[in-house]
């Protein structure tokens, strides 16, 4: 009798496993938020004894947590070492969508900052309402001019129209109708 096996990949039965090195980077990310939280629980006080200690439960469930992601890191090191890299050209098994993703995540890095460091700030009277352009606006339609042209693709007209737009409306709603300062 044939052993039937059925196979789970993901939520989407089309998606497929993900990259041994994508699942690397999870591990690594998983085990060091655990073991940071496991470090924190420690640190808690526990003035009934061991028992009782308010650090208990966010322990072991970070410590589960870290076996989950070292049980990965091991599942990942197999699949690579069995030779899913080796059918990438350059044995680089990183997803063809993974150099946006790092460029957006990029993006968004030098916005935050852009926001906590510019100091734009131009007001001017609009239909008697006190208009405030400030870094958030301008940084904002740049940032999202850059995200619309990555993965929208449209002229690079139309994505400037669609931020200019957008966070001309966010803006007024906020400023003047919930009163809500924008950084």
């Amino acid at each position: 009798m044939a052993e039937d096996r059925k196979i789970v990949l993901s939520e989407d039965p089309h998606a497929g496993v993900a990259a041994p090195v994508m699942d690397l980077v999870a591990a690594g990310v998983l085990a060091a938020i655990s073991l940071w939280f496991m470090i924190e629980a420690l640190r808690l006080p526990a003035p009934g004894g061991t028992a009782t200690a308010p650090g208990l439960l966010p322990f072991l469930t970070a410590a589960s947590l870290m076996v989950m992601a070292l049980i990965l890191g091991a599942d990942a090191l197999a699949r690579r070492r069995i030779g899913v890299a080796a059918a990438v050209p350059g044995g680089i098994d990183l997803p063809a969508h993974w150099r946006r993703t790092a460029v957006l995540a990029a993006i968004l890095v030098v916005y935050v900052l852009a926001l906590e460091f510019a100091g734009i700030e131009v007001a001017f009277e609009l239909f008697a309402q006190r208009i405030i352009i400030g870094s958030f606006e301008v940084t904002t339609v740049v940032v999202l001019t850059a995200i619309l042209r990555i993965y929208w693709q449209a002229a690079l007209w139309t994505c400037v129209a669609v931020a200019v737009g957008w966070v001309a409306f966010l803006s007024v709603v906020f400023r003047l109708v919930f009163h809500v300062p924008l950084p």
